[in-house]
């Protein structure tokens, strides 16, 4: 994790600024287009812990740099030498991941550009404002790789979109434009370019940082409690689990291996 504010760099999936009351949170691994790998995930709850540890910030942007915000799952872990036990240990690290950025202090915005894929989505659905540039797409392509979807990601899309919703966006795998989701009510804007959403976002990073921390506090953990009563994510630690029988599974082995071979030609 670097961090660019009093203190050295450990390593360069996450950079993690601060400058008074705002702070921002960048995935940096652009070359994957900012997927997840284990270092990346570990780096992030990390960076949660920084900014908890930090109580004059009262903002955190998360972004991420390069052309996307987040791809999901690194596609190495697909491959057909992969170890199902190995992957396993590594989603697994999904539902604290997701829920580390639900429950930092602070209150948190997602800035969403390019693609948001599988876990990119739980991780921008994680956080307490949303906001989006037009060029931003969304897509959930874990049940055509023949997995679920994990990171308790089940119940954070029934909150957001409804059951009927959710069912679409997780079991038709289509991609969607950020227009889409914002009318899903995943989304609270869809901003025209990147710099628009750049400044949109700086702009209600401003606004929320002259409020009182109290009241920023407050108000997340009543929301954030409200959330769970709606949809409540009891279950979500079997999520690797699942995952792990998928892997074993052969009809779907047989989905996977056909998404891969497609999107290899793509």
């Amino acid at each position: 994790m670097s961090i660019v504010v009093d203190t050295p760099v450990v390593n360069d999936s996450v950079i993690v600024e601060a400058e008074g009351a705002i702070g921002t949170m960048t995935l940096n691994r652009p070359d994957a287009l900012n997927a997840f790998n284990r270092e990346l995930m570990e780096d992030i709850i990390a960076a949660t812990r920084w900014f908890n540890d930090r109580p004059e910030v009262k903002v955190v942007v998360v972004r991420g740099s390069g052309s996307s915000f987040c791809a999901g799952f690194d596609l190495q872990y697909f491959s057909s030498l992969a170890s199902p036990e190995a992957v396993r240990d590594v989603v697994a690290l999904g539902r604290p991941l997701a829920d580390a950025v639900a429950r930092m202090r602070a209150t948190t915005i997602a800035s969403v550009h390019g693609h948001c894929v599988g876990g990119g989505v739980v991780l921008a659905a994680a956080c307490d404002f949303r906001y989006a540039s037009a060029d931003a797409l969304f897509h959930l392509p874990e049940t055509a790789l023949g997995i679920p979807l994990a990171w308790g990601g089940i119940p954070w899309l029934v909150r957001e979109m409804g059951p009927l919703r959710a069912a679409e966006f997780v079991l038709l795998c289509e991609r969607l434009s950020a227009q889409r989701v914002e009318s899903l009510g995943l989304l609270n804007a869809v901003l025209g370019s990147k710099d628009q959403l750049d400044e949109h976002v700086s702009r209600i990073a401003d606004t929320l940082a002259q409020r009182s921390r109290l009241v920023l506090e407050t108000t997340k953990q009543q929301i954030h409690a409200a959330r769970e009563e709606l949809a409540a994510n009891h279950y979500s630690f079997c999520d690797a689990h699942i995952l792990h029988s998928a892997f074993t599974d052969e009809e779907s082995s047989e989905c996977r291996s056909s998404y891969l071979a497609a999107l290899a030609k793509r």
